[in-house]
């Protein structure tokens, strides 16, 4: 997935916006992304590995038919890609976002978000899967979904400050129809579980009174971090 959202211009408006964002989040910006590129070397290590052990893509990825057994593939499935153009597609708009928006809102927020994104993804493929048809025992890829929901956080960044979104919304629309597509074989419930997450993460986490204290910020965000994670604890209960 991923086409390039950033038009002529766009990057000094991006930049602006960014700087406003860390203002409003009391961050101050200027520290290298270390979890866009952290992210980015566990992906790509990943894909190394299933070059000489075929099993390591087999024992990541998510299939709700295994998920309740061996929880941890909600998360690790973020880490694996479909072939080499996924991850170069996945990687390339993880860049994009990642090194402006993670010095922006913080390396915590932007970790939480990529994470909770890729677990909301799983479980929208959890909640949609028949126990009793081929969708229990198929096997998914979760790190789209983790990209979709830096993006869903993008949006609603660049909504709440007033920035033109338009460009923005045409790749999130276009991605997301892709999944839509026969013959694709893309999972549209992993792209739309992870956008949703990480919008409405970014917009509880904006959702601020004028003035609010450090202190009252970080309880805030913490807040949703977790809030975040028991509600989609609740949803893996329920789909199981």
């Amino acid at each position: 997935m991923a086409t390039s959202w950033q038009g002529e211009g766009s990057g000094s408006r991006a930049a602006r916006l960014f700087q406003r964002v860390g203002r409003a989040l009391g961050f101050r910006g200027g520290n290298p992304p270390l979890v866009t590129l952290s992210l980015i070397g566990i992906c790509v290590l990943v894909a190394i590995a299933e070059l000489f052990f075929k099993n390591v893509g087999a024992a990541l990825l998510f299939v709700p038919a295994l998920a309740e057994s061996q929880p941890y593939r909600f998360i690790a499935s973020a880490f694996v890609h479909a072939g080499f153009w996924h991850l170069l597609f996945n990687m390339y708009a993880l860049w994009l976002v990642g090194a402006v928006l993670e010095p922006a809102i913080g390396r915590v927020r932007f970790a939480s978000i990529y994470l909770l994104s890729a677990v909301a993804g799983n479980v929208a493929v959890l909640l949609s899967a028949d126990q009793l048809s081929e969708s229990w025992i198929t096997a998914t890829v979760g790190a789209s979904g983790a990209v979709f929901g830096v993006f869903g956080a993008l949006f609603v960044l660049m909504h709440h400050f007033g920035t033109d979104s338009t460009s923005l919304l045409v790749v999130i629309v276009a991605n997301l129809a892709l999944g839509f597509l026969p013959g694709m074989n893309i999972s549209w419930q992993s792209h739309v579980g992870g956008l949703i997450a990480g919008a409405v993460m970014m917009a509880l986490m904006m959702a601020r009174r004028q003035h609010i204290s450090p202190r009252a910020r970080r309880a805030r965000d913490t807040a949703v971090i977790v809030g975040t994670a028991v509600v989609l604890c609740g949803l893996i209960w329920w789909g199981f």
